[in-house]
Protein backbone atom coordinates (compact mmCIF):
# COMPACT_ATOMS: atom_id res chain seq x y z
CA UNK A 1 0.00 0.00 0.00
CA UNK A 2 1.03 3.38 -0.76
CA UNK A 3 2.13 5.35 3.01
CA UNK A 4 2.38 8.53 1.33
CA UNK A 5 5.42 9.22 3.56
CA UNK A 6 3.52 8.89 6.60
CA UNK A 7 5.67 7.31 9.80
CA UNK A 8 3.35 6.98 12.78
CA UNK A 9 -0.13 5.50 12.91
CA UNK A 10 -1.63 9.01 14.32
CA UNK A 11 -0.38 10.78 11.24
CA UNK A 12 -2.08 8.09 8.81
CA UNK A 13 -5.44 8.36 10.85
CA UNK A 14 -5.53 12.64 10.92
CA UNK A 15 -4.42 12.32 7.09
CA UNK A 16 -7.22 10.02 6.12
CA UNK A 17 -9.60 11.73 8.58
CA UNK A 18 -8.79 15.14 6.47
CA UNK A 19 -9.83 13.27 3.06
CA UNK A 20 -12.96 11.63 4.68
CA UNK A 21 -14.09 14.77 5.89
CA UNK A 22 -13.35 16.79 2.23
CA UNK A 23 -14.79 14.09 0.40
CA UNK A 24 -18.19 14.65 2.85
CA UNK A 25 -17.83 17.90 2.27
CA UNK A 26 -18.19 17.40 -1.15
CA UNK A 27 -20.85 15.66 -1.28
CA UNK A 28 -22.49 17.34 1.04
CA UNK A 29 -22.18 20.62 -1.57
CA UNK A 30 -22.87 18.60 -4.21
CA UNK A 31 -26.54 17.65 -3.75
CA UNK A 32 -27.26 21.21 -3.62
CA UNK A 33 -26.95 21.11 -7.01
CA UNK A 34 -29.34 18.18 -7.95
CA UNK A 35 -32.05 19.74 -8.44
CA UNK A 36 -33.35 21.48 -11.76
CA UNK A 37 -33.22 25.42 -11.19
CA UNK A 38 -34.86 28.06 -13.91
CA UNK A 39 -32.28 27.90 -16.84
CA UNK A 40 -32.66 32.09 -17.02
CA UNK A 41 -32.15 32.30 -13.74
CA UNK A 42 -28.85 34.62 -13.97
CA UNK A 43 -25.78 33.92 -12.23
CA UNK A 44 -23.90 36.59 -10.01
CA UNK A 45 -20.01 36.68 -9.79
CA UNK A 46 -20.65 37.45 -6.08
CA UNK A 47 -22.31 34.24 -5.44
CA UNK A 48 -19.59 32.43 -7.26
CA UNK A 49 -17.13 33.81 -5.60
CA UNK A 50 -18.61 32.92 -2.77
CA UNK A 51 -18.72 29.83 -3.74
CA UNK A 52 -15.03 29.43 -4.91
CA UNK A 53 -13.73 30.09 -1.64
CA UNK A 54 -15.84 28.07 0.06
CA UNK A 55 -14.51 25.09 -1.65
CA UNK A 56 -12.05 24.96 -4.36
CA UNK A 57 -14.33 24.10 -7.60
CA UNK A 58 -17.35 25.42 -5.90
CA UNK A 59 -17.54 28.79 -7.79
CA UNK A 60 -17.73 26.62 -11.18
CA UNK A 61 -19.35 24.08 -9.91
CA UNK A 62 -22.04 27.27 -9.16
CA UNK A 63 -21.43 28.40 -13.05
CA UNK A 64 -22.18 24.63 -14.14
CA UNK A 65 -18.85 24.30 -15.50
CA UNK A 66 -18.48 20.84 -13.86
CA UNK A 67 -15.38 19.53 -15.98
CA UNK A 68 -13.40 22.22 -14.82
CA UNK A 69 -14.53 22.04 -11.69
CA UNK A 70 -13.42 18.56 -11.17
CA UNK A 71 -9.97 19.19 -12.39
CA UNK A 72 -9.61 22.23 -10.29
CA UNK A 73 -10.98 19.91 -7.02
CA UNK A 74 -8.02 17.34 -8.43
CA UNK A 75 -5.16 19.12 -8.54
CA UNK A 76 -6.33 21.13 -5.21
CA UNK A 77 -6.26 17.49 -3.59
CA UNK A 78 -3.01 15.99 -5.54
CA UNK A 79 -1.03 19.05 -4.94
CA UNK A 80 -2.56 18.77 -0.72
CA UNK A 81 -1.35 15.12 -0.71
CA UNK A 82 2.17 16.19 -2.15
CA UNK A 83 2.72 18.94 0.70
CA UNK A 84 2.00 16.25 3.24
CA UNK A 85 4.14 13.77 1.60
CA UNK A 86 7.15 16.57 1.49
CA UNK A 87 6.37 17.36 4.96
CA UNK A 88 6.48 14.25 6.52
CA UNK A 89 9.55 13.29 4.60
CA UNK A 90 11.21 16.29 5.56
CA UNK A 91 10.36 15.93 9.83
CA UNK A 92 10.74 12.40 9.73
CA UNK A 93 14.08 12.64 7.59
CA UNK A 94 16.32 9.47 7.34
CA UNK A 95 19.35 8.53 4.98
CA UNK A 96 16.89 5.80 3.24
CA UNK A 97 15.02 8.74 1.26
CA UNK A 98 15.03 9.24 -1.89
CA UNK A 99 15.68 12.71 -1.98
CA UNK A 100 18.11 14.77 0.11
CA UNK A 101 16.67 16.72 3.37
CA UNK A 102 16.94 20.06 1.68
CA UNK A 103 15.05 18.92 -1.59
CA UNK A 104 11.84 17.97 0.62
CA UNK A 105 11.80 21.34 2.18
CA UNK A 106 12.19 22.97 -0.96
CA UNK A 107 9.31 20.52 -2.58
CA UNK A 108 6.99 21.18 0.32
CA UNK A 109 7.23 24.78 -0.32
CA UNK A 110 6.87 24.65 -4.21
CA UNK A 111 3.71 22.51 -3.27
CA UNK A 112 2.11 25.07 -0.76
CA UNK A 113 2.80 27.82 -4.02
CA UNK A 114 0.74 25.36 -5.78
CA UNK A 115 -2.11 25.14 -3.32
CA UNK A 116 -2.31 28.94 -3.08
CA UNK A 117 -2.07 28.96 -7.09
CA UNK A 118 -4.64 26.95 -7.70
CA UNK A 119 -6.92 27.99 -5.08
CA UNK A 120 -6.83 31.90 -6.52
CA UNK A 121 -7.23 30.62 -10.23
CA UNK A 122 -10.38 28.84 -9.17
CA UNK A 123 -11.76 32.36 -7.72
CA UNK A 124 -10.78 34.36 -10.40
CA UNK A 125 -12.30 31.76 -13.59
CA UNK A 126 -14.98 31.82 -11.10
CA UNK A 127 -15.74 35.79 -11.25
CA UNK A 128 -15.15 35.61 -14.76
CA UNK A 129 -17.58 32.71 -15.82
CA UNK A 130 -20.36 34.52 -13.93
CA UNK A 131 -19.37 37.60 -15.49
CA UNK A 132 -19.41 36.14 -19.16
CA UNK A 133 -22.42 33.66 -18.88
CA UNK A 134 -24.67 36.08 -21.12
CA UNK A 135 -22.01 36.74 -23.50
CA UNK A 136 -23.06 34.48 -25.93
CA UNK A 137 -26.74 35.57 -25.70
CA UNK A 138 -25.66 39.31 -26.39
CA UNK A 139 -23.40 38.07 -29.47
CA UNK A 140 -26.06 36.35 -31.48
CA UNK A 141 -28.67 39.28 -31.21
CA UNK A 142 -28.71 40.87 -34.23
CA UNK A 143 -27.79 44.42 -34.56
CA UNK A 144 -28.22 45.39 -37.97
CA UNK A 145 -32.32 44.42 -36.90
CA UNK A 146 -31.82 46.51 -33.02
CA UNK A 147 -29.98 49.41 -34.56
CA UNK A 148 -32.86 49.88 -37.20
CA UNK A 149 -35.99 49.97 -34.90
CA UNK A 150 -33.50 52.23 -32.61
CA UNK A 151 -33.39 54.47 -35.46
CA UNK A 152 -37.34 54.01 -35.87
CA UNK A 153 -37.73 54.99 -32.74
CA UNK A 154 -35.85 58.31 -32.59
CA UNK A 155 -37.14 59.12 -35.43
CA UNK A 156 -41.44 58.54 -34.62
CA UNK A 157 -40.15 60.65 -31.08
Amino acid sequence: MYSLGLKNIGEKFRFREVVRTWFIFGLIISFGYGQEKDTLQIRTPQKAAFYALLCPGGGQLYNKKYLKAGIIFAAEIYAGIKFNEFRVGYKYYNDDLAFPKHQYLEKRNKSAWWIGFIYVYGFIDAIVDAHLQSFDEIMSEDLEQSTAEDTKQKEGK
